[in-house]
């Protein structure tokens, strides 16, 4: 089941967040700051996104069984003015990792893009880190693709990232 979040699912996604950072960015992320990464911490920053959702954004859920297994977080693209005024961008889409494979993220990712498409939102843009090739083939046969923007995404610990755009224009 995907459905919108709820303040309560603060503390699963929390803990989500930092399972998916550490198996997907293990390659090229520092094991300090992944290993650093607190699911306490990040129950207060999700309970407080939750409690006061910015204009404009959606964050999904996907549920089995009772439990959040993904998560798909959307909004305008601010950052992007080159794409207009009606843009929007997915912030992340994150699995359990045992999870990654199944379907699931694909079908997360299709509701959220549907609701996008659906609100007039267009084009749609995602970041990928550029070192993590699957994100990258997965939005590319999501209909994205790269259109040569890249900008450096410095994390906490000092560590910068090149990440790229993906676009799909309607």
């Amino acid at each position: 089941m995907i459905r919108a979040a709820v303040v309560e699912d603060a503390s699963a996604i929390g803990g989500l967040k930092v399972r998916a950072w550490r198996a997907a960015y293990a390659g090229f992320m520092s094991a300090g700051y992944l290993d650093g990464l607190d699911p306490a911490e990040e129950l207060a920053d999700w309970d407080e996104y939750l409690a006061d959702l910015p204009d404009g954004h959606r964050l999904w859920v996907a549920e089995e069984d009772g439990a959040v297994t993904g998560f798909c977080r959307t909004g305008p693209a601010d950052g992007d003015p080159d794409l207009g005024g009606d843009a929007a961008e997915v912030y992340g889409l994150y699995i359990e990792p045992d999870r990654i494979g199944t379907g699931l993220g694909g079908r997360l990712f299709g509701h959220a893009v549907a609701d996008l498409e659906a609100r007039a939102r267009r084009p749609l843009c995602v970041y990928a880190y550029v070192p993590n090739a699957s994100a990258i083939r997965f939005y590319e046969r999501a209909g994205f693709a790269q259109d040569g923007t890249t900008r450096l995404d410095e994390e906490d610990d000092g560590t910068a990232i090149a990440e790229a755009r993906l676009v799909k224009h309607p």
